[in-house]
């Protein structure tokens, strides 16, 4: 087994890929061990997705969809009780945990007859730095999963020259370098959906591939939806207007309307 990004060996590798972190809620879509390496791992872990996940926008949509993180806890905001920033992790839907150290603050002023309690429900994104990187790895693990019931998937995507530029703006991209992707909102956060099998119930995350066939070469796409707000980049390159095209052609529907893996 190789590595699909630093295409080095990783056979001894031990760690189990999330394509989309747990911290947004996947114990689903993984990889086997060493498709991507420990080293790899790790690297997204503290340089790729902890820039998403810790943006105010992401923490924010954790912690009011109440998404628990691999350690069972719910993401910490601030509460702006009167003006004041009072730590906290929502246990309900109007309930919140208050951080000990924060606890006589909240007091102080919870004992007022009125008080003003405001609860942040957006906020700044990550960069597109990070953000074009974080989907440029969940797209190329996303096709792995995909090419993975094929004999030699491994090393047809670790020598796949076209999928080189995407392997590398995840893995080790030039200074500041951004990819281009879309980002739009196909459905309300809160949304409830009716799945195949007739339940109902909120959908915490979508993804799919999208392939764009030409008369000599197609284009790949990765396409995801987190609590309804899609993002797509390209998986052969730095560009969307094969994608825009695509919409243009198909009144702007989302890709995702198709059989996506989907929780």
């Amino acid at each position: 087994m190789r590595c699909i990004f630093c295409k080095n060996d990783s056979t001894d590798s031990v760690s189990v890929e999330h394509v989309i972190p747990e911290s947004l809620g996947n114990t689903k879509v993984v990889l086997p061990k060493g498709a991507v390496c420990d080293s790899c791992n790790n690297y997204f872990a503290s340089k790729v997705e902890k820039f998403v996940l810790e943006s105010d926008e992401f923490r924010h949509l954790r912690s009011n969809q109440i998404i628990k993180n691999k350690k069972g806890k719910v993401q910490e905001i601030k509460l702006l009780i009167d003006g004041e920033a009072i730590r906290a992790r929502r246990t309900g839907l109007l309930e919140f945990q208050i951080h000990p150290e924060d606890f006589e603050s909240f007091k102080r002023t919870s004992s007022k007859e009125e008080r003003q309690v405001m609860i942040p429900i957006g906020g700044e994104p990550p960069s597109a730095h990070h953000m074009g990187r974080f989907l440029a790895k969940m797209g190329l693990e996303l096709l792995a999963i995909y090419w993975s019931g094929c004999e030699g998937w491994n090393n047809y995507i670790v020598e796949h020259e076209g999928l080189d530029a995407v392997r590398k703006f995840a893995r080790s991209p030039s200074k500041g370098e951004v990819w281009e992707f879309t980002k739009r909102r196909i459905y309300d956060e809160d949304s409830s959906h009716v799945s195949s099998e007739g339940q109902k119930g909120q959908v915490l995350y979508e993804c799919d591939i999208l392939t764009i066939q030409y008369s000599e070469a197609c284009e790949l796409f990765f396409i995801i939806a987190i609590f309804g707000m899609e993002y797509a980049i390209n998986l052969g390159g730095n560009g969307m207007d094969g994608y825009k095209k695509w919409l243009e052609d198909n009144d702007y529907i989302s890709p995702l309307s198709r059989k996506p893996f989907i929780t």
